[in-house]
């Protein structure tokens, strides 16, 4: 794959973006036909391709500044995030999410100042914000999961960081768990996780044995549960996307 500022590549007429031959760097039918500038590509496991830059149509789609295309036709899929700027960089992850670094100040249907992570399947933007101050031209993934970015930015994730940084590919569990006496008070806000149970026991020989003393789910709204003065108490999460 090749993307840049050519109208012509290996022996075809081919807009910002083409495929080669690995053997004789002629290009093959794979013709998305962008309407500006490709900055950056990436090959999703299952093929199909990711790509960012100035565009505002390609692959036969109106598509902002990023698309994903069919490895075969070139056409454009439905994912749309819909960024406000340029795009540079452009990566998918292990799990499917994709990550873009840019100039853009909103994509994915959400604020998100010149770097997101989006949903593979919906376009739309995740809680992942480290609001960097200024363009981030390029991202890579480490092997434990954390981000590489640079740019222009001298703030991101909270930090002052100047033109590069490492960002944990996590949100913060935005939660807070309050026990006393008498209650037991879960307020959960944003992409944090939210238990699905709470379960009581009560043990009097340091945990050697547990007698049960019931369970409780949660409701929409900030749950209270009582709570016997003497007991363990397990939380169950179930991770939200």
């Amino acid at each position: 794959m090749a993307s840049g500022n050519f109208s012509t590549i290996g022996g075809q007429s081919r807009l910002y973006i083409a495929r080669l031959d690995a053997v004789t760097g002629l290009a093959d039918l794979f013709n998305p036909n962008p309407s500006n500038l490709v900055f950056t590509i990436a090959v999703q496991s299952d093929g199909k391709i990711l790509a960012g830059g100035v565009f505002t149509t390609i692959g036969g789609q109106t598509r902002n500044r990023i698309a994903r295309l069919d490895a075969t036709t070139g056409l454009a899929d439905s994912f749309n995030p819909n960024a406000s700027n340029t795009v540079f960089s452009i990566m998918g992850q292990s799990d499917g999410k994709i990550l873009a670094g840019g100039d853009f100040i909103t994509i994915g249907g959400q604020t998100r100042n010149r770097i997101a992570r989006l949903d593979a399947t919906t376009g739309l933007a995740d809680s992942f914000n480290p609001d960097a101050s200024n363009t981030v031209f390029s991202i890579a993934g480490q092997s434990d999961g954390k981000v590489l970015a640079g740019g222009l930015f001298t703030s991101i994730g909270g930090q002052t960081r100047n033109l590069f940084a490492r960002l944990t590919n996590d949100t913060t569990a935005l939660s807070t768990l309050n026990v006393s006496k008498t209650t037991i008070t879960m307020t959960r806000n944003g992409s944090a996780p939210q238990f699905s149970r709470v379960v009581y026991e009560q043990s009097i020989d340091n945990g050697a044995t547990y007698t049960s003393l019931g369970s409780g789910t949660p409701s929409l709204q900030n749950r209270s549960s009582r709570m016997i003065e003497t007991m363990w108490i397990w939380l169950l999460w179930s991770k939200s996307k």
